[in-house]
């Protein structure tokens, strides 16, 4: 599927008009059940890509790093032959001028000021062959080699080059998948609380209320702020499934239906307070930094108050979850909250 045909199938929008027509809501939930299936198609293909791009990458880096290591191998072999053949010519050079020097010749001709440089290299090098044909084989061997190594580099080198740019293509393949693929994720949860809201909206009518009309107050009585938060990532892989109400710590935090309250702590939350009301839905709300009333409440008494217990330190909030029917059947509470507190952005 290519991306305008994966951009399709993810650009719909499902509109819950609050009114009293549940199996209208129920149709629109199966509608976006449908759209949900065929974006879930799209991201797993995309998921599949990015793994494979993963694997692709790994084995293109190891390969340009074991290439890396032969290259530098090859750069001290090139010179190490450079070197051996500087040292052969040094010595080429040494016994010339000691083959010459031992002659019974009473002139030292590499002495004179007017010597021809023609001469001098002529009579240096009928000297050296004299005094070591075998240094100047070794020589041109090794002249050889060197040549051959050099040529060697050159080849390995564009290789090389052509390596680094196969992975960096590679790179960058891998990082639009994963773009992609994050935005597809993105939409999918958008999506996913779409569908959790219209079954919600619908359980509701068919009860005789509305979405949006979960919470008679809202649950933080102070200053507050809030935004819509339903689906963002959390460590661990973990996914938002509630709304976080930013408040200074030691607010108030009220039940937001009459209910009844336990408290309890967990490794995550701290601090937590549990509200069924007498309909059957669940409530949880965590990070207080203290306990108000248990037991049967009304709506709007105290029962905790905001704090940065848990795994929030050093950001006092509530997080407020709303499950509609019984725990484990979590909506965006949003919308509900955005209804009875003032600040929702």
């Amino acid at each position: 599927m290519g991306v305008l045909a994966l951009g399709v199938a993810l650009s719909f929008t499902v509109v819950l008009d609050g009114g009293d027509d549940g199996v209208a809501d129920a149709a629109a939930g199966t509608a976006v059940r449908a759209q949900a299936s065929t974006a879930l198609l799209s991201l797993e293909q995309t998921r599949t890509r990015v793994d494979e791009l993963q694997v692709e990458v790994q084995v293109a880096v190891l390969q340009k790093q074991v290439d890396d290591q032969n290259m530098e191998r090859a750069r001290d072999g090139v010179d190490e032959l450079r070197q051996e053949a500087r040292d052969i010519a040094e010595s080429t050079v040494d016994g010339a001028i000691n083959a010459y020097q031992n002659t019974d010749r009473t002139v030292g001709l590499l002495e004179l000021d007017d010597l021809n440089e023609t001469m001098r290299a002529g009579t240096l090098g009928d000297a050296a062959l004299v005094a070591d044909t075998e240094t100047f084989d070794r020589f041109y061997d090794k002249q050889r080699d060197l040549e051959l190594a050099q040529y060697e580099l050159v080849v390995r080198s564009e290789q090389n080059e052509e390596l680094g740019v196969e992975v960096a293509e590679l790179q960058r393949e891998l990082d639009r998948n994963m773009a992609w693929l994050a935005r597809l994720e993105e939409k999918l949860l958008h999506q996913t609380g779409r569908q959790e809201s219209a079954q919600a909206s619908a359980w509701a009518q068919s009860r005789g209320r509305k979405q949006g009309a979960f919470l008679l107050v809202c649950p933080v009585d102070g200053p507050h702020s809030f935004i819509d938060s339903w689906g963002f990532a959390r460590s661990g892989g973990r996914r938002h499934k509630g709304v976080d109400i930013l408040a200074n710590p030691g607010v108030p935090v009220v039940a937001p239906v009459s209910g009844r309250v336990e408290h309890r702590s967990n490794r995550v939350g701290g601090r937590s307070f549990h509200l069924y009301d007498e309909h059957g839905n669940y409530f949880y709300g965590t990070h207080m930094s203290g306990y108000g009333k248990s037991g049967q409440v009304r709506a709007g008494e105290v029962i905790g108050y905001v704090g940065d217990d848990g795994n929030a330190a050093g950001i006092p909030h509530l997080h407020f979850e709303i499950h509609t029917g019984g725990r484990g059947n979590q909506i965006n509470p949003f919308v509900d909250a955005a209804a009875v507190c003032s600040g929702a952005r």
